[in-house]
């Protein structure tokens, strides 16, 4: 694996090497098996880890194609709300690393400093924001039950309800305004 490759690429291959430890497998056996130093290995597990596959959904796969290990590495050791957003910024902006890192140290601090930051650093709004909600929303619907509630119950859960009361307010509000609301039934074949 190569420093060029992408970042998606190499947290599979992080993905990988964790699956092999969890089974066992020395971390020296499964490095030598990929062709990588075991320091390599041990950072590509870290990142994985770092990077859980709900981080990597809310980012896209389109977006991780984008980006670099350098990318992920740089805002790794910031604030868990603040690591996605980061990620979608410089992919859709196409920061560098060095001002990756610049727009990561400029959001450490207060409380209320991270609370600014995150507002600057979202991206909202747009077509392909509200696509990507749009299509995960429809992709938890479609899950089996077991699976809806662990991830109801889990850290996206707030986030779901969050949507589904904006998305309220903002029906009531376009009414409000003499608008005409765009609203279709569950069973509308366009919504999904």
């Amino acid at each position: 694996m190569t420093v060029t490759a992408t970042a998606e690429e190499h947290l599979a291959t992080g993905d990988s090497i964790n699956e092999q430890q969890n089974a066992g497998i020395p971390l020296d056996a499964t490095a030598a098996q990929m062709g990588i130093t075991p320091n390599w290995a041990t950072k590509l597990a870290w990142l994985s880890r770092t990077f859980a596959p709900a981080d990597r959904e809310a980012i896209g796969a389109k977006n991780l194609a984008s980006l670099r290990i350098t990318h992920l590495e740089a805002i790794a050791g910031q604030q868990e709300h603040l690591r996605v957003p980061l990620l979608i910024a410089a992919a859709e902006e196409r920061l560098s690393v060095r001002d990756l890192r610049k727009r990561a140290a400029g959001l450490r601090g207060s409380r209320e400093a991270a609370d600014r930051s995150r507002e600057m650093v979202e991206r909202s709004g747009g077509p392909d924001a509200m696509r990507s909600t749009e299509r995960a929303l429809t992709r938890y619907a479609r899950m089996p039950k077991d699976q809806l509630l662990r991830i109801y119950t889990g850290k996206s859960g707030q986030y779901i309800a969050g949507v589904i009361r904006a998305a309220h307010q903002l029906e009531a509000r376009i009414t409000q305004e003499g608008g005409e609301t765009l609203s279709a039934s569950p069973n509308d074949g366009n919504l999904i």
